[in-house]
């Protein structure tokens, strides 16, 4: 394998450890108990949770669900953002041997509830129950445990919080008298005095975890992860951390994404636990909250879309613009994951980490559920093979354990350079997907991952990734047209900074092909000159027959989701406000009356 040129002495020995036949916790606990408080596992508005407290508390959640009646097997839902709460839940229902139940926090209610098919106790967040609300009030459900934002906060953010809190509490118990608090579950329910920890069963599925449509479907699924698979993944980081050292105890680990991500679950919670790191927590997502973060508690570790990276360091020129430039030194581990950049803004943003004192470049990286957590990296060890003159940015060499490959579509292996469909082979894959044979014989194939994203790799080993290979058209020819290629082409134009492919549907048998452009914002051409010339580009690159029906020009950054990423559905419920240029004027586009 090309790639292990990058592994450091020692890298292939460590790969061939055998895991230990215990439960996650079972490892997590006994490597806590060694390391003992000598670093804070969790900052949580102003609280400092130590590690024994963090055990002490997952003791106690596992007396609640054995309170409950829950037993080894059962599955445990658990509904929630990143703060403390969550973890020490799913600890627990790990260490009784119950599988957690984590349904995508942004799904249609019809389908959070089609993801909890036979559980009986669910602990939510509260706020986020009104999305449950048709399932949790079935009698499927005996127990529900509301967990408010306040109970880990610390003084004075806690007594600023509670009273709000404790309104919502009470207008959402008069609703429906089955749920309880935290505080109210410890009380009836966490003086259990029997065994605890459950034997480890093989093979087990430990937790189940969301994905929000990484694989031919778009809507979330649930995959399947066995203590094994998950334990793995901590071998195969033992062997990049040995020329990496980027999980390293001391450091703090800035989260703000849910448990139910498993890359980010694993990369900024498990891993930072486990390496006697800090978590610094906080549910909340803003560009202005995580350039707050990063600047005030000064992260070592973090992962966010490229877009919200984009937007920080945006904020940064500006700062260093006013003469007050920031200190980023203690960025040693700042991933771009879930989404990247252009290869131009990949450049710029290194450059300015440079310039802010920082040792290493932005880490790209890319990482699927059904392989519980890091695919591929591009990272310190390979960084001097880093190129900004491609279409798009690498994903960096398959991670330690882990094997890629990409093939066309009858199966066959292509050589490098070449184009097709990824494939992922991982001693962390997952079992498959949650009671859904079908998808699972689709994606989960001898020994493999169907990623269904287009790739390419380079003699040196590293992943160069294209996108999601259904986001295409197909020409009169037949040959599927990539919206993300139509992007990489336009983006030639020098006046153009960033391009986003899309479809407007009518029945969708008749997609409507457009394109959203973020102009350069130095770019002093106007706006009919730029369009003329793009439009040209597009007619003569692509088939006969073939084009692009309006354009629209944007400003700043794509709008994102809660999660970092760019709204995609956003921008394809927008049926106004394009323009097409026609005999040397700018027509208006709309596609109002033609879409339903």
């Amino acid at each position: 394998m090309v790639w292990t040129k990058f592994y450091a002495p020692g890298c292939e020995d460590i790969l061939k450890k055998e895991m230990p036949q215990i439960t996650l916790w079972k490892y997590m606990e006994e490597k806590m108990l060694k390391d003992g408080d000598q670093y804070d596992a969790i900052h949580y508005f102003g609280n400092r949770i130590k590690r024994s407290e963090l055990i002490k508390e997952v003791h106690t959640c596992a007396k609640i669900m054995k309170n409950m009646g829950v037993k080894p097997g059962d599955e445990v839902v658990l509904f929630a953002p990143a703060f403390p709460e969550a973890i020490y839940v799913l600890f627990a229902a790990n260490m009784i041997g119950a599988t957690t139940i984590m349904p995508y926090l942004f799904s249609a209610k019809n389908l959070v509830k089609e993801s909890m098919r036979k559980a009986r106790v669910a602990f939510v967040y509260i706020g986020m129950e009104d999305r449950m609300d048709e399932a949790l009030t079935d009698t499927q459900f005996e127990h529900v445990v509301l967990m408010d934002v306040t109970r880990s906060m610390g003084f004075p953010t806690k007594q600023i919080a509670t009273t709000a809190t404790y309104l919502k509490n009470l207008k959402i118990r008069h609703k429906n008298p089955k749920y309880i608090t935290m505080s109210e579950a410890v009380k009836r329910y966490g003086h259990y005095e029997g065994d605890l920890e459950a034997p480890t069963v093989k093979d087990q599925v430990a937790m189940v975890f969301a994905s929000s449509g990484t694989t031919l479907v778009s809507t979330s699924k649930q995959i399947a992860m066995t203590n094994e698979a998950i334990l793995n993944m901590f071998r195969d980081t033992e062997a990049f951390n040995l020329n990496t050292n980027l999980l390293h105890a001391g450091y703090l680990s800035y989260c703000y994404l849910p448990p139910f991500a498993a890359t980010a679950f694993y990369i900024l919670m498990m891993g930072p636990l486990y390496y006697n790191m800090t978590i610094h927590m906080d549910p909340r997502l803003s560009l202005e909250l995580f350039t707050e973060a990063i600047l005030k508690y000064r992260p070592q570790v973090t992962l966010v879309p490229g877009r919200l990276w984009e937007g920080f360091f945006t904020e940064v020129e500006k700062m260093i613009a006013a003469g007050k430039r920031p200190d980023l030194s203690n960025l040693k581990f700042a991933i771009m994951g879930g989404e990247g950049c252009t290869p131009e803004a990949l450049r710029w943003m290194d450059g300015l980490m440079r310039e802010c004192g920082c040792t290493t470049s932005l880490v790209s990286g890319y990482g699927m559920t059904e392989v519980f957590s890091v695919a591929t990296v591009d990272t310190v060890f390979t960084q001097k093979a880093r190129t900004y003159n491609r279409d798009l940015i690498s994903v960096g060499i398959p991670f330690p354990g882990v094997t890629v490959g990409v093939f066309d579509k009858d199966g066959n292996e292509l050589s490098y350079g070449e184009r097709g469909e990824l494939w992922i082979k991982s001693p962390s894959m997952g079992k498959g997907y949650y009671c859904n044979k079908e998808l699972t014989r689709e994606i989960f194939c001898d020994g493999w991952v169907h990623s269904c994203d287009l790739a390419e790799i380079d003699e040196d080993g590293m992943v160069y990734l294209y996108g999601r290979m259904k986001q295409h058209v197909d020409a009169a020819n037949g040959e599927p047209v990539y919206l993300f290629d139509i992007g990489n082409e336009i983006r030639r134009d020098p006046a153009i900074k960033d391009v986003m492919g899309g479809i407007i549907n009518g029945d969708m048998k008749n997609p409507h092909v457009v394109a959203h452009l973020l102009m350069e914002d130095n770019c002093q051409d106007s706006e009919l000159d730029v369009l003329t010339r793009v439009d040209k580009r597009m007619q003569e690159w692509l088939p006969k027959g073939f084009k692009i029906e309006g354009y629209k020009l944007h400003t700043g950054l794509f709008v994102s989701r809660p999660t970092g990423k760019v709204d995609h559905m956003y921008y394809e419920r927008q049926l106004d406000g394009y323009k097409l240029p026609v005999d040397g004027k700018l027509q208006d586009v709309s596609f109002r009356g033609i879409v339903k």
